[in-house]
C-alpha cells in the first residue's frame, strides 16, 4: 500500500495555486521531511506572497474547499477537505517571502510541483522562535543538514 503525503483534494488545490500563478512555500516541519528530516506532522503550513491574492480563493474553491481571508482578529484560514493547511504570514529570524522565495527549494511531490523553504532557513526559523516544539525538532534538521553535505555522523 503506497502511502500518500496529500490527499487528492490538497494535490488539486496546489495545482490549482500553480495554473492561476499563486506564489506560495511549503514552510516548517512539511517541508522538512519532504527534504529527508525525520520530523512528523499533521498540519502543512503554506506561506503565500500574498494572503490577498484572489487566486487562492479561486484556487479553493475548484479543490472543493474553501478560503476565509480573515478580518479583525480573526486570521485567514483554510477550510473544509483543505482544513490541514494552515497559512503563515511570517516567520522567525528570517526573511521576507519575497527574499526566501528566491532560494526556495522546487520539488514535485506526487506529481506536484511545488517550492519549500530550504533546510537551513526551516532550522534559522526554529531557533529563532525558540519555542519548546522548536527545540525538539533542532536535532533532527540539524542530523538532515548534516546527511545532505556528507557529513552524516552516523555513516
Amino acid at each position: 500500500m503506497d502511502a500518500s503525503v496529500l490527499t487528492e483534494d490538497e494535490r488539486r488545490f496546489l495545482r490549482e495555486l500553480d495554473a492561476r500563478g499563486v506564489r506560495y512555500m511549503i514552510v516548517g516541519l512539511t517541508a522538512a521531511g519532504l527534504q529527508g528530516a525525520n520530523t512528523a506532522t499533521v498540519d502543512i503550513d503554506l506561506w503565500f506572497e500574498s494572503i490577498g491574492d484572489p487566486g487562492i480563493n479561486a484556487a479553493a474553491t475548484a479543490a472543493g474547499g474553501l478560503f476565509v481571508g480573515g478580518f479583525g482578529l480573526m486570521p485567514a484560514r483554510l477550510g473544509g477537505s483543505l482544513e490541514r493547511f494552515d497559512i503563515v504570514v511570517s516567520m522567525s529570524g528570517i526573511g521576507t517571502f519575497r527574499e526566501e522565495f528566491d532560494n526556495s527549494k522546487p520539488i514535485t511531490v506526487e506529481g506536484v510541483p511545488t517550492r519549500v523553504l530550504s533546510l537551513e532557513r526551516i532550522l534559522a526559523s526554529k531557533r529563532a522562535a525558540n519555542r519548546l516544539k522548536d527545540q525538539a525538532v533542532i536535532p533532527a534538521l540539524e542530523e538532515a543538514l548534516a546527511a545532505i553535505d556528507g557529513d552524516d555522523p552516523k555513516g
